[in-house]
């Protein structure tokens, strides 16, 4: 039987989840085999809007065995892009009495019921990119207790804006890569990205953004060829909204036998080595396992009825050629989660905090 392409990306994205999990697992074992493991306190609910997708597997794993150094259970549910699975999960969670929802929404409007009733139960909400502006208070946060965001709205869009306005010597033509699935926060990066890239360089030009349907390398190659045919392959950068959509780009552009700057996001493993071979000229590394534990931080001092801030923006990193020895892979910092090497802040500030690196 011949594997095609994306089943391919499939497997090698499912075999690194998997094997991250794996080492998390045998980790645990080991720092817990000289003791009795801590008995469940409570259960928090990770409402995962896309199981395929790295960034929020790491960010579930490194939750998931954090919280169980701390004898807190995490369930997480799959939604695979669909809001009303989305909904439904939100309900199971509910129904499950769990003490938490961390939950990273698919659109906006269409949970706040579910959330509501979870609010109504007692249960804490913690959103997981839910807001798209800076700065927000307790109140217009509702029905969330508070968020955490993946730093690409503004810090991470400035960053790859300026990169890309500099390889361009502030000239060129631009197109974006979005997600045609509804994540209201994706589509705010990708907004974010535009106005940043063009502000004060007026010989820059915004084309348009293309939309990937299917969330992976194969979904943003057709609709980017399509775009170097309508404009005549004058286009001198693409910037995606996660690295395999860069490199389906990527793909497009060498198919079309057209040089341009490639931005990604994520610093996903597939990601950190398309900056290697050139595929992608830069990616935005989000370090999904400091999330992770800055957000089991914030849910621990909401159920202990402690203040956190209303919206905590962890910083990201910009990965170039130029700076790839300062990576960290992120099966490496889930093995420092797992290991109790990194721990979870003693306190969260509304720029994100430097993570605990010192063992329990």
């Amino acid at each position: 039987m011949q594997v095609t392409r994306k089943q391919r990306q499939w497997v090698r994205r499912a075999g690194s989840a998997t094997a991250a999990l794996l080492g998390s697992a045998l980790l645990l074992s080991a720092c817990g085999s000289s003791s009795t493991p801590p008995k469940t306190s409570y259960t928090i609910g990770f409402s995962n809007p896309e199981g395929t997708q790295p960034v929020l597997n790491d960010f579930q794993a490194a939750l998931t065995s954090a919280a169980a150094r701390d004898g807190i259970k995490v369930t997480s549910l799959n939604a695979a892009l669909s809001v009303s699975n989305q909904v439904s999960d939100i309900e199971q969670f509910i129904t499950q009495k769990v003490k938490a929802i961390v939950v990273f929404p698919l659109a906006a409007q269409a949970l706040v019921p579910a959330l509501t009733q979870a609010r109504k139960a007692g249960i804490i909400v913690l959103g997981y990119n839910a807001v798209t502006s800076e700065t927000e208070s307790v109140g217009s946060l509702y029905p969330y207790n508070a968020d955490i965001n993946q730093g690409i709205i503004h810090q991470g869009a400035a960053l790859a804006a300026a990169f890309v306005a500099k390889q361009l010597h502030g000239k060129g033509n631009v197109i974006g890569v979005d997600i045609s699935a509804p994540v209201p926060s994706l589509h705010a990066f990708m907004g974010a990205e535009q106005a940043d890239v063009t502000a004060g360089n007026p010989q820059i030009h915004w084309l348009e953004q293309v939309y990937d349907p299917t969330d992976d390398i194969a979904g943003a190659e057709a609709p980017v060829a399509d775009a170097l045919t309508k404009y005549g392959n004058q286009i001198n950068a693409v910037m995606a909204y996660f690295d395999g959509a860069g490199i389906g780009a990527a793909d497009a552009l060498k198919a079309a036998g057209v040089n341009a700057i490639v931005v990604g996001q994520q610093g996903n493993a597939d990601g950190i080595a398309a900056v290697k071979s050139g595929e992608l000229a830069a990616t935005l590394d989000l370090r999904p396992y400091d999330q992770a534990l800055i957000a089991l931080a914030m849910v621990r001092d909401l159920v202990a009825h402690k203040s956190v801030p209303p919206v905590v923006h962890p910083s990201v990193v910009l990965i170039t050629k130029a700076n790839l020895g300062s990576y960290m892979p992120w099966s490496t910092g889930l093995a420092e989660v797992a290991s109790g090497k990194l721990t979870p802040p003693r306190t969260v500030t509304a720029t994100g905090t430097v993570v605990g690196s010192t063992g329990s």
